[in-house]
C-alpha cells in the first residue's frame, strides 16, 4: 500500500495557481532519495512542508543607485539586471532568492518574505516562469533507521511543489543575509555556473547563455507547456 503525503495539498495549490495565472511551464519528476534525506523531508512534510517559492528579480537602469561623484560615467548601468545569489553550500552556482513555504502562507507570500529575509529587497511578483512538482521516494536498497517514523514495509511518497516567479525590484538595498548566503549581485551578463531554477530562466533572458544538457528534458512535461521542453 502506498501512502501519499501532501498530495492533495499540492494539487489544490497547483490548481489555484492555474486559476490565478493561466498556464505556465510545469514539469514533474520522481526523485529517489537516500534514507537520511528522505527521513528529513518526511519529518518536514508531516508538519505541512510542501516546497517553496523563488523569484527572478529584474531591475531597470532607472532603479539602480546613483553614482558617487568619484565614479566615472562609464560605470553608469544602462541595461536591465537580474539579482542572483550564492547559497551557503560549497557549490559556486548562482541561483535565485527564495525559500520554503511556511504553513498558512501562499507561494507568493513565501517568495516575498524569503526574498526580503535573504537579500533585503522588496519585490512585486508577476507570473510563474516555472513550476516544478516532485514526488519523493526512498531510493531502492536504502536502509532506513529505526527512528525514521515510517513503518517497516510502508511505501511512502512525499509530494512537493516549487514555484518560480518573475519579479520586479520594488525597493530596498541588496544586503545578503549573514549565515545564509555567500554572496548576491545584480548581473547584466550570465555567470559561469547557474543553479537549476536560474538555468531555466537564463536561457530566455541572456542570448549568450547556452546549456548543453538541460535538466528539464528528463522530466515529464505538462501537456499545456509542451513547447517549453524544446526551447
Amino acid at each position: 500500500m502506498v501512502t501519499h503525503v501532501n498530495r492533495e495539498v499540492v494539487e489544490t495549490r497547483l490548481e489555484r495557481l492555474r486559476d490565478d495565472y493561466g498556464e505556465f511551464p510545469r514539469f514533474e519528476n520522481r526523485e529517489q532519495l537516500p534514507a537520511e534525506r528522505f527521513d528529513r523531508l518526511y519529518e518536514h512534510a508531516r508538519d505541512g512542508y510542501t516546497g517553496g517559492g523563488y523569484a527572478w528579480i529584474r531591475r531597470d537602469p532607472a532603479d539602480a543607485p546613483l553614482l558617487s561623484e568619484s565614479m566615472p560615467t562609464e560605470a553608469l548601468e544602462t541595461s536591465t539586471q537580474a539579482c542572483l545569489i550564492l547559497d551557503r553550500g560549497d557549490e559556486d552556482k548562482w541561483g535565485i532568492p527564495g525559500g520554503g513555504r511556511e504553513v498558512g502562507e501562499t507561494y507568493e507570500e513565501a517568495t516575498v518574505r524569503e526574498v526580503r529575509e535573504e537579500t533585503g529587497l522588496e519585490v512585486d511578483l508577476e507570473s510563474p516562469f516555472l513550476v516544478y512538482r516532485a514526488t519523493h521516494e526512498l531510493a531502492d536498497g536504502a536502509d532506513r533507521g529505526d527512528d525514521s517514523g515510517v513503518a517497516s514495509g510502508e511505501n511512502v511518497r512525499l509530494h512537493t511543489l516549487w514555484v518560480c516567479f518573475d519579479a520586479v525590484y520594488a525597493g530596498g538595498r541588496l544586503e545578503p543575509q549573514p549565515g545564509e548566503l555567500r554572496g548576491a549581485a545584480w548581473l547584466s551578463e550570465p555567470p559561469q555556473t547557474l543553479g537549476p531554477w536560474s538555468q531555466f530562466r537564463a536561457r530566455d533572458w541572456w542570448d549568450e547563455y547556452d546549456l548543453e544538457d538541460p535538466w528539464w528534458t528528463g522530466c515529464e512535461v505538462d501537456p499545456f507547456a509542451e513547447h517549453y521542453s524544446s526551447q
